[in-house]
């Protein structure tokens, strides 16, 4: 079996656990399973409009699946730009299949940060790992058992309170 065999089996067996566990809808379910048939040696990187005619949902569908990944940790993204006629043009997303668990949680604090903080233009990988301890060390008094909270579900602190504990950050 291919490494990329193997990546997609692995996230496919996620994506069906959650699926079975409740925590995805039918939608989310066939649009991240859609999402893991694009990877290919030369990376990951289809458009939300291929992955709707793929799946044959509405882009909109799409993007609210796709979303509902980043919460989880299953995926990340990353904006892909190119130079046209010399400006910089957006593309399509590079996205990251992960299966372990590690990213997974580095990458739910730092999708969790963005939509807490829009104001927040970048977070970093040193912030996204500083927030992803917090959550586990909170996680018994915060979140009921998740490894990390929903972005819009209810929250135990308020935003100045989590504004505070991202300054910290800074100065540790």
């Amino acid at each position: 079996m291919s490494r990329h065999a193997s990546v997609k089996a692995a996230f496919r067996k996620q994506v069906l656990g959650l699926y079975f566990d409740r925590q995805l809808k039918p939608s989310e379910k066939s649009v991240l399973m859609t999402l893991a048939t694009f990877l290919g040696a030369d990376g990951l990187y289809p458009s939300h409009d291929a992955i709707a005619r793929a799946c044959r949902y509405s882009v909109r569908t799409v993007i609210r699946a796709l979303e509902r990944g980043y919460e989880l940790g299953l995926i990340e993204r990353t904006h892909r730009r190119k130079r046209v006629e010399g400006r910089w043009v957006r593309t399509s997303n590079t996205y990251r299949l992960l299966i372990k668990a590690t990213d997974q949680v580095r990458a739910a604090g730092k999708h969790m940060a963005r939509a807490i903080f829009r104001g927040v233009q970048v977070v970093s990988d040193r912030m996204a790992q500083k927030a992803s301890r917090d959550i586990h060390i909170q996680e018994k008094r915060l979140l009921s058992g998740r490894r990390y909270p929903e972005p819009h579900g209810p929250s135990q602190l308020s935003p100045s309170e989590w504004i505070e504990i991202i300054k910290g950050w800074g100065t540790i």
